[in-house]
């Protein structure tokens, strides 16, 4: 059975309790406050809990929780073999838990490009999320370019990929 089916096992696995990772229920977007750079999407896109509950059937996607609240969703969706895309959204509250986030963050890439058989996994990420673009240079991601006028506000993001 993939460890990405097995949400217990992942948790096992990377030795976590609190924080940990659970499956993605769209009932969790509503418990968030979404963090500056991720609300631009809830404030542009109506419907985007929808979209996000959509992105979680396309691919596995999960909640990373700390004292009972999500500080985090996240998921991959593949584009077509060997190719996907991560999505991230978060909470005010991660930093709290910056660095076992990040720790589990960096083996939930891992373990996408393994058990997905992944050649690259991009993500885009807003150009003034001076926070976000930093942290994901250290999970070996690299910058492949600016997207202009890419996000729902008009502003540019940066496309970055792993291969």
């Amino acid at each position: 059975m993939s460890l990405l089916n097995d949400v217990e096992k992942i948790n096992e696995t990377y030795k976590l309790s609190d924080p940990k990772i659970i499956e993605f229920h769209p009932a969790l977007v509503g418990m968030m406050t979404v963090r500056e750079h991720d609300r631009v999407f809830f404030d542009t896109i109506p419907e985007f809990p929808t979209i996000l509950e959509g992105y979680s059937k396309m691919g596995p996607a999960y909640a990373a929780v700390h004292h009972g609240r999500p500080v985090g969703i996240f998921g991959c969706i593949p584009l077509w073999e060997g190719v996907a895309e991560c999505w991230l959204i978060t909470d005010v509250n991660l930093t709290d838990i910056a660095r076992p986030f990040h720790r589990v963050t960096k083996h939930m890439f891992d373990l996408f490009m393994s058990e997905l058989n992944l050649v690259r996994l991009q993500v885009t990420v807003h150009s003034q999320n001076v926070l976000a673009l930093k942290w994901i240079k250290t999970l070996y991601f690299k910058e492949e370019g600016r997207l202009e006028k890419y996000g729902p506000d008009g502003q540019d993001f940066i496309m970055f990929a792993r291969t």
